[in-house]
């Protein structure tokens, strides 16, 4: 007697492997994907502008890298004595101009230089609720605690989503040959405004990727969201705030993904890899 609807996966069309570089943005779950790949040794780049949840400011992110756009001191605000960008995570904030234009400029360097080699592009969105600015109507990657009245706060339909990412998806196929996208909808639940709404944004991220995914045969999607919600289905599952995957859960997902994307070779590869950092890690008993 089954008690579960388990997924069963397919092999993708492509490998992710040691000669693959990959890059990684959007929500905290592709660090928790991230922080895998990079115990593992593989060739993985995360988040140079700090954690993201929205898909328009993933976008916008990923045509900066493409660009020679250097930030500079009016593309921040100073908000309770600390300077932010907009578009980066509250990381890279800081009470100097000079020190938050060297995080900010520094990161987008080395994501810029790490992108000429990327093969395989990880994208995870995590909402498709905006806050957007009331003065120029950008859509802000983080609010930084800014007060409210700062902000317009709408839910991203399919079609903006969809819209944003043709664009800076046509120049990326064009500029690095053989490149592979793989979107993920986060399993991560956003239950500040109800679990409707969750719902519902989960729900138009789903959408857009899937169109995303029909009209680039170099798109693919890969089920986190799925693997949590509706194969393991527990809260058991899930932490104390209800919201984010347990490490088991990680796991279950993560082996998941290394089934669907990882050849024997690589396998055998990150098994060598584990026993040669089990045994750095081991510390023979003094006698």
């Amino acid at each position: 007697m089954k008690l579960r609807t388990e997924l069963s996966f397919s092999k993708a069309a492509f490998d992710i492997n040691y000669q693959t570089p990959m890059l990684g943005i959007g929500s905290c779950f592709v660090e928790n994907m991230g922080q895998k790949l990079v115990e593992k040794q593989l060739p993985f780049h995360q988040n140079p502008f700090g954690i993201v949840y929205n898909p328009l400011s993933i976008a916008a992110q990923l045509d900066i890298l493409t660009t020679e756009k250097r930030f500079v001191e009016s593309d921040l605000v100073e908000i309770n004595g600390l300077f932010h960008s907009w578009l980066h995570h509250g990381f890279y904030s800081d009470d100097s101009i000079f020190s938050t234009l060297n995080n900010i400029n520094s990161a987008i360097d080395d994501a810029r230089l790490f992108l000429k080699n990327t093969k395989r592009l990880f994208l995870t969105f995590g909402s498709a609720t905006v806050y957007a600015l009331n003065t120029t109507g950008e859509t802000v990657a983080n609010c930084h605690k800014a007060p409210p009245q700062y902000f317009n706060k709408k839910r991203l339909s399919t079609t903006e989503i969809v819209a944003a990412f043709l664009p800076i998806l046509e120049k990326l196929s064009t500029q690095i040959v053989d490149l592979q996208v793989i979107i993920t909808v986060s399993p991560v639940r956003h239950l500040r405004d109800g679990l409707v709404e969750n719902n519902l944004s989960k729900a138009t991220l789903l959408l857009a990727a899937e169109e995303l995914a029909q009209k680039y045969s170099n798109v693919s999607y890969f089920p986190a969201y799925e693997l949590l919600i509706d194969d393991l289905r527990d809260y058991r599952f899930f932490e104390r705030d209800m919201m984010h995957p347990t490490a088991q859960a990680v796991d279950y997902i993560w082996q998941f993904f290394s089934e669907t994307y990882f050849s024997e070779e690589t396998k055998t590869v990150i098994r060598e890899v584990e026993k040669i950092k089990a045994m750095q890690a081991h510390r023979p008993l003094k006698g």
